[in-house]
């Protein structure tokens, strides 16, 4: 049995689509079409029908895609028996990271990671969560609040802070606000994502209940431009507010620990030479920067 043959029908099955098949094996839309075609021909029965949800299981393919787990799940420990016994980190490592976290705190230590490991590449992916490490999507995943429903093995290595932010051109304009009723003559600028700012934007809502919501943002990034543009008074996370010398902290007192961050592998592969290289170096910068991270004192 081609392994390779077995991995796009892995592919196909959790995506529906040669076209999304494609997409996650870096393959094309031709290429996933021969190898299904193939695998169904080795086996003499058709594997996948057609929906209009697109590629669905037929029987044969259901009983077939329970042996294909198990034949990916063997793979993964093979690659792991195998590459733990090497001295030497070596190979590339996927580390699904969110887009603040990345920018804000781990990329300007990267430098000293490729210095130490030359022969580890890390390929950040900072696209939406979550991702999938038991698809490959990912080898290593940070998360923020929970560990989500994945078998992972790891453990929460800290927590995000976040304070409320202005300009220091709004906060020359206006007294800012140091009690409760200060806050009904000030504007604040809102999230529109509620759904992946939910603990967020309660606690903004609850403090700052008073002021007047004179802008809603659904990224961080813009959230800050507003800020910095003197638009109002914004919650946001302290890496990223702290970072802007043109921005001051807001009742500093009002700091909150909203989210925990979790570091999290797949069990198969977290002895992999290059993946615990990734781990042990993030977990050791999260150690140093924990006070950082927490907004508790400035970077």
């Amino acid at each position: 049995m081609d392994w390779d043959l077995c991995r796009t029908f892995i592919a196909v099955a959790e995506s529906g689509s040669y076209l999304g098949a494609a997409r996650r094996l870096r393959s094309s839309h031709p290429t996933v079409g021969r190898e299904i075609a193939a695998l169904e021909a080795q086996l003499g029965t058709k594997l996948f029908v057609r929906s209009n949800d697109g590629l669905v299981l037929t029987a044969q393919g259901r009983r077939f895609r329970e042996h294909a787990d198990m034949m990916e799940a063997a793979a993964l420990r093979a690659e792991a028996a195998v590459s733990a016994t090497g001295t030497k980190a070596r190979g590339l490592v996927k580390f699904s990271i969110g887009p603040t976290l990345a920018a804000y705190w781990l990329m300007p230590h990267m430098a000293s990671f490729i210095e130490t490991h030359p022969d580890v590449q890390i390929e950040f992916v900072t696209h939406p969560f979550p991702v999938s490490v038991r698809k490959r999507e990912a080898d290593i995943v940070l998360r923020i609040y929970q560990s989500g429903d994945e078998n992972l093995v790891g453990r929460k290595i800290a927590r995000l802070g976040v304070g409320f932010y202005a300009s220091r051109d709004y906060a020359a304009r206006r007294p800012l606000p140091a009690h409760r009723d200060d806050w009904k003559h000030h504007n604040i600028v809102g999230f529109a994502d509620r759904a992946s700012n939910a603990e967020l934007g309660r606690w903004s809502d609850h403090v700052a209940r008073q002021a007047s919501v004179v802008m809603r943002c659904s990224s961080q990034a813009d959230m800050l431009a507003a800020v910095r543009a003197g638009i109002g008074i914004c919650a946001m996370s302290c890496i990223v507010g702290d970072a802007h010398d043109d921005l001051i902290r807001v009742a500093p007192q009002k700091l909150a620990g909203i989210s925990d961050i979790w570091l999290l592998a797949h069990p198969d592969l977290i002895d992999l030479p290059p993946v615990r290289a990734v781990i042990n170096f993030v977990t050791q910068r999260s150690r140093a920067d924990r006070e950082i991270l927490s907004g508790a004192t400035k970077a």
